[in-house]
């Protein structure tokens, strides 16, 4: 009996994942991406061979949201939290994380793994502390949008470098990964494409303006390819290194597409009119720093040979969930380093088990810009959920609540294009949803950590007191 229940105990845990070495972890983070941006998404001028092969061979998750603009889908990620509750509500100066976050590499660290950042240091590095200060040994990053000849920063020998940026960030990351063939190791690699400026070799674009496109959606495009062939160039270092079997490979965006509404001057281009139809292929609404499903849907595709199955998923996901997932996965602990409690859950039964539903809490999201976007204002208790855009995005129901009190509920799984208010007929939901969603906000407000003004993410540890930890622990609403 003993033998028969070992060898039960290792089939479970084969099929759940778990056998055999902890797995290494590539996680993908584009910028200004849409969810019309690939071809595996039915768009048929843009040109994505690699990441269609990646969908391919993936769990895809169509129905997908990150936040409204980069730092907060970023500490999302990075922290397994709403981004609100980590003091980052908007771009910088509105991005300071605070210091007793837990950070994605801080776990791995701790369980043996080895950390490597490359690329764009939004939320990796905070004022003067860098990434090996949250638990990156080792680290390439960029400033700005430069997307040649960077200045390439490290925690040594800091200098400029030559050629094209993503180029450079792509070989670090390989260089990496055949020197760490033995693994365990982690990386975080975050490339600063398609976000503007729109800059490329021409190799890259000249398709594009052969097929009849703007000078500038050519440039957007061409920008998207030479994404695609350094992801290509990953997909590959990892199969010729023989540690594609035991990697998992996730890919997301951190927000929609920069929209036509948004003026650019000089070299930043935009597109709008015929070529931003082509581009929001998906006929989505609103764009990135706004909270309508073009501003915070995105595909994510996660990838483990002989582990997850590839397959859409049609469970719902959100940014937060990407943190407690990969460590289930892996098998390290959520213990494994102090840490504010995770707003994120876990998708292994989705990826592993392909349940239908993982359970996922509602998203809480707001709006970064516009006139949702929260204001400056010196006492946080005076802000009102009246004056912001909020939603309370759900798997089939979404709730929004617009400054001055209005609302419009939508139904995705039959209008992903948010087109046609449904509050009256599903009037119980509204009322539940706009319940819940006022009842986040307040907690967010009463957490006393939202809303961070520059400079208290890398002050002291904060202490949560037991009314705030309370607070907290009830933002795990079910759906």
């Amino acid at each position: 009996m003993s033998r028969l229940f070992a060898l039960l105990l290792v089939v479970s845990a084969t099929a759940s994942g778990l056998a055999g070495p902890r797995p290494n972890v590539l996680l993908i983070i584009s910028d200004d991406q849409g969810y019309g941006d690939f071809g595996f998404n039915g768009n048929r001028l843009v040109r994505t061979p690699s990441l269609d092969r990646l969908a391919g061979e993936s769990a895809v998750f169509w129905n997908f949201v990150v936040a409204a603009a980069c730092s907060p889908t970023r500490a999302a990620l990075f922290t397994g939290r709403d981004h609100l509750l980590t003091g980052v509500w908007g771009v910088p100066p509105r991005a300071n994380l605070r210091a007793d976050e837990g950070r994605m590499p801080a776990f791995f660290k701790a369980a043996g793994y080895r950390t490597l950042h490359v690329g764009k240091l939004d939320c990796a590095k905070m004022g003067k502390m860098n990434p090996t200060a949250f638990g990156w040994e080792d680290y390439l990053g960029g400033g700005g949008y430069e997307h040649r000849d960077p200045m390439m920063w490290k925690p040594k020998d800091s200098a400029r470098g030559h050629g094209w940026t993503a180029d450079i960030w792509t070989e670090y990351a390989l260089d990496f990964i055949r020197g760490h063939g033995d693994g365990p190791w982690l990386i975080t690699l975050a490339y600063i494409i398609p976000h503007l400026p729109w800059v490329c070799d021409e190799k890259y674009s000249a398709p594009f303006l052969a097929a009849g496109c703007s000078k500038d959606l050519a440039a957007c495009y061409g920008c998207i390819a030479h994404l695609d062939a350094c992801i290509g160039r990953l997909l590959d270092g990892l199969g010729e290194s023989g540690q594609d079997q035991r990697t998992i490979v996730v890919f997301l965006s951190d927000n929609g597409p920069t929209g036509p509404e948004v003026k650019q001057s000089g070299k930043d281009g935009f597109v709008t009119g015929a070529d931003w139809e082509k581009r929001n292929a998906a006929g989505l609404r609103g764009h990135k720093a706004v909270v309508w499903e073009n501003g915070i849907r995105v595909p994510c595709l996660v990838r483990w040979p002989g582990h997850i199955a590839p397959g859409e998923r049609a469970a719902f996901g959100r940014a937060e969930d990407i943190l407690p997932t990969l460590l289930d996965l892996s098998s390290v602990g959520e213990g494994a380093v102090p840490h504010q409690p995770f707003t994120g859950a876990s998708l292994k039964s989705v990826l592993i088990g392909r349940s239908a539903s993982a359970g996922a809490p509602e998203a809480f999201r707001i709006d970064i810009a516009g006139p949702g976007a929260p204001r400056e204002v010196a006492d946080v208790r005076r802000r009102r959920f009246e004056d912001v855009h909020v939603t309370l995005r759900g798997e089939r129901f979404k709730l929004h609540a617009f400054p001055g009190g209005a609302t419009a509920l939508y139904d995705l799984s039959i209008d992903s294009g948010e087109t046609e208010d449904v509050q009256a007929k599903f009037s119980e939901i509204a009322t539940r949803m706009l319940g819940v969603c006022r009842a986040r906000w307040e907690a967010v407000i009463a957490s006393d950590r939202a809303f961070a003004t520059p400079g208290v993410g890398v002050g002291p540890q904060v202490a949560l007191k037991p009314q705030a930890l309370a607070r907290q622990k009830a933002l795990k609403f079910t759906p």
